[in-house]
């Protein structure tokens, strides 16, 4: 997937600086450049995964904050794994098209200057 290839180029090295929950998606935001994700991602933090409904989600999430994206794993049509500096966390974004929470794109990968648009789906 040339997405993957494009997108760590962007990322890595990237601070994630602010985390925006919308009413069913999230935006996570590295400067000028931003994801938006249509199914909520795993976090792991701690060998632990936490998902929407555990209470510490929104937490753990933000936690990520002000850390830098030091790697990018990418296992086609299953998942895309953001994982930031000293391996402190990582964001798991489901890539399986037979996910029942997928309607239509998974993610849109944007960088506000270079005019990139990536779209998972």
């Amino acid at each position: 997937m040339a997405e993957v290839c494009i997108l760590g180029e962007k990322l890595i090295g990237e601070q994630l600086s602010s985390v925006e929950f919308v009413q069913d998606y999230l935006q996570l935001h590295f400067d000028d450049k931003y994801f938006i994700i249509y199914v909520w991602p795993k976090i792991i933090i701690d060998n632990r995964r936490y998902s929407i409904d555990d209470d510490a989600y929104r937490n753990k999430l933000c936690s990520l904050i002000g850390l830098l994206v030091s790697k990018i794993e990418h296992i086609e049509n299953e998942s895309l794994k953001l994982v930031f500096e000293n391996e402190k966390g990582e964001i798991e974004i489901n890539l399986n098209s037979s996910n029942p929470e997928i309607v239509s794109e998974i993610a849109i990968f944007s960088d506000k200057y270079d005019d990139i648009w990536m779209i998972f789906d």
